[in-house]
């Protein structure tokens, strides 16, 4: 099922190119701190991050993003994972919420991110409904 999901997000994303891809599955406007480098990224691109790896088949990377229930929540939406574009981000409470709208079967979901903690941890996204 993940080479699937991989090969369905390379379909919707590779050929036709970021430009046509939903917002959701562009790139992160700052990139991802690599192994040797410390930077952080806003909540928002960091649910942006999560959603594409969601959607690419990443489960690695969801795993390292995401605590146990979030991803629970987030995998339940499988039917069209390549297909979310961002429509809200809010904060409250030590939290940022982003809503993603899927174009394909238009399901909400919305992440959590953690932001007591400095973003530049794993596991920050611990909500997802």
């Amino acid at each position: 099922m993940t080479r699937t999901r991989h090969l369905a997000a390379i379909a919707a994303i590779g050929l036709a190119g970021a430009v046509s891809a939903p917002a959701a599955l562009a790139a992160p406007a700052t990139p991802a701190p690599s192994d040797s480098e410390t930077s952080t990224i806003s909540p928002v691109s960091y649910a942006d991050r999560t959603v594409q790896e969601f959607g690419a088949g990443d489960d690695a990377d969801l795993q390292r993003y995401t605590t146990a229930d979030a991803r629970s929540a987030i995998t339940e939406h499988d039917e069209a994972p390549t297909q979310w574009m961002r429509t809200d981000a809010e904060g409250a409470a030590g939290h940022v919420y982003v809503t993603y709208t899927n174009t394909e079967t238009h399901e909400d979901l919305t992440l959590g991110v953690n932001t007591t903690t400095g973003m530049d941890g794993d596991h920050l996204v611990d909500q997802a409904r």
